[in-house]
């Protein structure tokens, strides 16, 4: 089957040198203040372990379970237990307050912007797949608009804005339904065996990995990417192979 799509992780596959955490924190301030003045609240909210990964609950749950995403419920939650009134506060401003531009705390991988507008050129659909916590669809548009590169991007699937992060085959599957393409023709690059990887071709799509020189090791049993980058300037001659049905070969 010819190649017709491309989904891509953002994360240490698209962009990366991150800022440093105490950075990331005065810019989300900065947003709330801008917008809710000064609270005592805020640094509690910054140190506060959101995602119930530590909850009994959660490791009793099965797989899917766990895979499921509800920030701004876990955000209410946090209010309640920390005792902050919340009666003028909109949590998904909140939300999209702390979702600090990408281009502020982080670079463009080299080779990532010739890459997706390679993909563009070649008439093939281009989707991010990301897994985040607060970003959504809305706030990931406006990263790759501030990084001028929205025009080479047809989709967005964020796991905020799906409400089920990778492996979930349903993030993936809503980035398949908004690009019209069929698993089978499609890749997903990314840098984690588990989520990226395994998470893909479950599907029945290819799956490549962008290896880092930061990345733990990953231990994900019997997953074996379709290819295996460095940079995401390799990208472009694994999928001129793709582009053409194996029937027309030579």
């Amino acid at each position: 089957m010819a190649l017709a799509a491309v989904f891509f992780d953002v994360g240490d596959t698209l962009v990366e040198g991150w800022a440093p955490r105490d950075t990331v924190r005065g810019l989300m301030r900065d947003a709330l203040v801008r917008e809710y003045g000064a609270r005592e609240w805020y640094e509690r909210f910054f140190d506060a372990d959101i995602e119930p990964q530590d909850s009994e609950a959660f490791r009793q749950a099965d797989r899917d379970e766990q895979l499921r995403q509800e920030t701004l419920r876990w955000y209410e939650d946090w209010f309640k237990n920390a005792a902050v009134g919340i009666d003028d506060v909109d949590l998904d401003r909140v939300r999209s307050l702390v979702s600090v531009p990408l281009d502020l705390v982080s670079a463009l991988t080299p080779g990532a912007a010739d890459a997706l507008r390679w993909c563009k050129s070649h008439g093939l659909k281009v989707a991010l797949v990301t897994n985040t916590l607060s970003r959504g669809d809305r706030e990931v548009w406006e990263d790759w608009r501030r990084f001028g590169l929205a025009d080479a991007i047809d989709a967005v699937a964020s796991s905020h804005s799906v409400g089920w992060r990778k492996p979930h085959p349903a993030i993936f599957q809503r980035a398949l339904d908004l690009t019209g393409a069929r698993a089978e023709e499609t890749v997903m690059v990314g840098d984690r065996l588990d989520a990226d990887v395994a998470g893909a071709q479950a599907l029945g799509m290819r799956a490549v990995l962008r290896r880092t020189a930061y990345t733990a090791p990953q231990h994900a049993g019997h997953v074996r990417p379709d290819a295996t980058v460095d940079s995401p300037a390799q990208l472009p001659p694994i999928f001129e192979r793709w582009l053409a049905p194996i029937s027309s070969r030579p």
